[in-house]
């Protein structure tokens, strides 16, 4: 019953219907606690930065997913291409470290150290550092021979200083209803768009020639289906026309699904919670209608440990638009200079 009508207010934001209407006192209690939250932690308890290490938040101002980690991920790389050394730091949601903050080995298991910690360890190389207290996270990070840190979420911790933030928004979805939680989707109104350092849109089609979003146009494109117990990655059309088992658990599960209709894919849909920590049980899903599984990345690396040769995961991408891309690397890259000029 309680997850029905989870559910259904889930849907509702998105809808532009007038169903969650009943829901607008609670956003508005949730407005008051949140703005007073946020008015106390910027005016009167100014969060201030324990070293001199450039910090950008890569965060959002509604709940699901928006494709900040693939978004991480390409800044990494394009960074440690100019020679600019990359930490991310991050909560760690779903984590059970034996403490915080905590610097991550690498192929350590995501019910250790969180799925999406794990798999930007795991696929970047980069030290990554996790725990609820974002500047402890900071301060073991700064000793790992950094130039930037980038917070993998983190836009509403206030008590967090940064140099500069990132919002990433679904290009379809966008902010919903515009209704704060729990009516509408957003953690914050839309006038804190208006205060960030760049915007992006991701589900933009046609990057390059979508004139209206080129400051802001990101894709998320596929480069390659990769089988989850040998690593052996095969081209994206090795699916094509065949059935078979899409398992999702991420905030957005359409987006997956809009995927694997682009690739000419037949599938049976198995949504899960964003986060779900899967089991063995959960994939025992083969059958007459196919025994393949395919799943994101995301949701592999919680499967790695008993996944067999029949599951693959779609490996991912973030493509940004020429404009977007000049800015980014513009505006980081500066970061770094100005921090090691002044120090």
């Amino acid at each position: 019953m309680l997850e029905r009508l989870t559910s259904r207010i889930e849907k509702s934001w998105y809808d532009a219907k007038w169903w969650n209407i009943w829901l607008l006192p609670f956003s508005a209690l949730f407005y008051v606690l949140s703005h007073s939250r946020r008015l106390w932690l910027t005016r009167f308890a100014t969060a201030t930065k324990n070293n001199h290490i450039p910090v950008v938040v890569i965060g959002n101002i509604n709940v699901g997913g928006t494709g900040k980690t693939p978004l991480t991920c390409q800044l990494v790389k394009r960074l440690n291409e100019t020679g600019i050394n990359v930490g991310i730091i991050s909560r760690g949601y779903g984590s059970k470290a034996p403490h915080y903050p905590y610097l991550l080995a690498n192929n350590e298991p995501a019910s250790i150290v969180g799925d999406e910690p794990k798999l930007l360890r795991d696929r970047l190389g980069c030290p990554v550092v996790i725990g609820p207290d974002r500047n402890a996270a900071i301060e073991l990070l700064s000793q790992q021979g950094i130039d930037l840190i980038l917070s993998d979420d983190g836009l509403q911790h206030y008590k967090m200083a940064r140099d500069y933030e990132i919002v990433v928004l679904d290009a379809k979805r966008q902010l919903g209803n515009n209704w704060l939680l729990p009516a509408g989707p957003l953690r914050e109104g839309a006038w804190r768009l208006d205060t960030v350092d760049a915007v992006i849109l991701n589900g933009v089609t046609k990057i390059a020639s979508a004139k209206e979003n080129e400051e802001q146009g990101m894709a998320i494109v596929p480069s390659a289906w990769v089988n989850a117990k040998t690593g052996e990655r095969k081209l994206l059309d090795f699916f094509a026309g065949k059935e078979l088992h899409a398992v999702v658990g991420i905030g957005n599960p359409q987006r997956f699904f809009a995927t694997l209709d682009s690739l000419s894919v037949k599938y049976r849909e198995h949504i899960f919670a964003d986060h779900h920590a899967f089991t063995q049980t959960d994939l025992d899903i083969a059958n007459e209608y196919s025994q393949c599984i395919v799943m994101t990345e995301k949701d592999w690396v919680k499967c790695a440990a008993f996944a067999n040769e029949n599951m693959w995961y779609l490996e991912v991408d973030a493509q940004l638009s020429a404009t977007l891309e000049n800015k980014l690397m513009n505006d980081l890259t500066a970061l770094v200079r100005s921090s090691k000029t002044e120090h």
